[in-house]
């Protein structure tokens, strides 16, 4: 029996890829974990909800303002089998990167100068620090969106855990001989935090070698998937994902302080490996889906079995996990992960069928799909977190990924019909 399996594993070249994206994810896990601890403890609640609020900033103007040009690189890749024009895809997909990063600075720099709330809080002097290096948070999405479309699994695991690796060393030196330090600790974070990011980032960069050969040729194709393909999913981002990534910023605008943001994000992050499961093994697959009909069976059930039984071990281990690496100040958290999980594994399943339609060029639906759960989204922050705060947040993560993995099986099972009777 093992010795199948280890022979299935040798030869078959998408097992290998899911184990070592999978093996990545759950290494990533306990860095993030411990480096979340050494923060809170060396920020505090309050600090440390400053820290994610700006994130929650960074992310929501990328959300924003990428205006679906990557999902067209990502649809450029997914149809090219020349190397050559690969190396050229990526060289101008950076151009588009460097266009999209110049719009967000000035975008995040106004913002910070009028918005009441940042001011309020003391936090407009860290945003415009940031500013100049804003072009990490695009990298991510660079990275995230290509490398599966190119099915460059050994680079995206780099890319998730490269950055990751040096941040917590350096925050752990950071921790043991900078722990009575009395200047303004949320800055010393971010600076490390930038460092680290900058150092993994440019050497994925230089591992691509992108070319910027027939660059006026590649952006024309590009403009046009991203007419084609890549506005559509854009669109629809701004509904779903935008609005959900609304949820902690507004957490700020309706708490005396950013505690809350915290607790929050926090409950997010330990839940988030219950996501990990369905999306690594969506990812890896994504090439094969686009010349399927439909997602095997056995695909969808080893998946679910999986996932079910990580969130079964979640529940378990949540409360001990935060009383004691965490401490009594961020008790809140517990709530918060046993409603927050149920979101995350219904969100997993669904991306699960997005990847699949995405991988068939269903763009119009994964826009549809998406501004429907967006709107969902929008009305139940609204509703809910101007009263309840995070944990309004948290039962938001419920009821909208409920609507999303609902239309996302709609528009599979349409899709499937459809390959179906083509196929016939």
């Amino acid at each position: 029996m093992i010795k199948r399996l280890v022979q299935q594993y040798q030869n078959n070249l998408r097992i290998k890829q899911v184990v070592s994206l999978f093996a990545v994810n759950i290494f990533i896990i306990p860095l993030s974990f411990v480096s979340n601890i050494i923060i809170t403890r060396f920020l505090g609640p309050v600090a440390f909800g400053d820290f994610k609020f700006i994130l929650y900033v960074f992310n929501f103007s990328i959300i924003l303002f990428n205006f679906g040009f990557f999902q067209a690189g990502n649809r450029a890749l997914v149809l090219n089998t020349d190397p050559v024009k690969t190396r050229e895809y990526y060289g101008s997909m950076l151009v588009i990167l460097a266009c999209l990063f110049f719009i967000i600075a000035i975008v995040v720099f106004g913002y910070a100068l009028v918005d009441k709330n940042v001011n309020e809080k003391g936090l407009r002097n860290m945003l415009i620090f940031i500013i100049p290096f804003a072009w990490i948070f695009l990298l991510t999405s660079y990275f995230e969106v290509l490398f599966q479309a190119d099915n460059k699994i050994g680079l995206l695991a780099k890319s998730r855990l490269y950055p990751k690796i040096i941040f917590f060393i350096s925050i752990l030196l950071l921790y043991l001989f900078f722990t009575n330090y009395k200047g303004n600790r949320l800055k010393i974070i971010w600076i490390f935090f930038l460092l680290t990011q900058i150092a993994g980032f440019l050497y994925i960069i230089y591992k691509i070698n992108p070319s910027f050969k027939n660059l006026r040729a590649r952006l024309k194709e590009i403009w046009f998937y991203n007419r084609t393909y890549g506005f559509n999913v854009y669109f629809g981002a701004l509904f779903n994902v935008g609005f959900g990534n609304l949820a902690g910023l507004l957490i700020s605008y309706f708490g005396v302080d950013n505690s809350g943001v915290g607790f929050y994000s926090l409950a997010l992050t330990i839940t988030e490996p219950l996501g990990f499961i369905p999306n690594v093994i969506a990812t890896t697959h994504y090439k094969d889906f686009s010349s399927q009909t439909r997602i095997p069976k056995k695909l969808i059930l080893i998946t679910a079995s999986v996932t079910f039984s990580a969130l079964v071990l979640c529940w378990i281990l949540v409360g001990p996990f935060i009383k004691y690496f965490y401490g009594p100040e961020f008790q809140p958290v517990i709530a918060l992960t046993f409603i927050v999980s149920f979101g995350i594994i219904m969100n997993g399943f669904a991306d699960f069928f997005n990847r699949f339609l995405g991988s068939h060029g269903q763009g119009v639906a994964l826009r549809n799909s998406a501004i429907i759960v967006g709107l969902f989204v929008l009305v139940f922050n609204i509703s809910l977190i101007p009263h309840y705060g995070e944990t309004g947040a948290a039962y938001t993560q419920i009821l909208s990924a409920l609507v999303y993995i609902i239309a996302m099986l709609w528009f599979y099972r349409r899709l499937v019909s459809k390959l179906s009777n083509n196929t016939i």
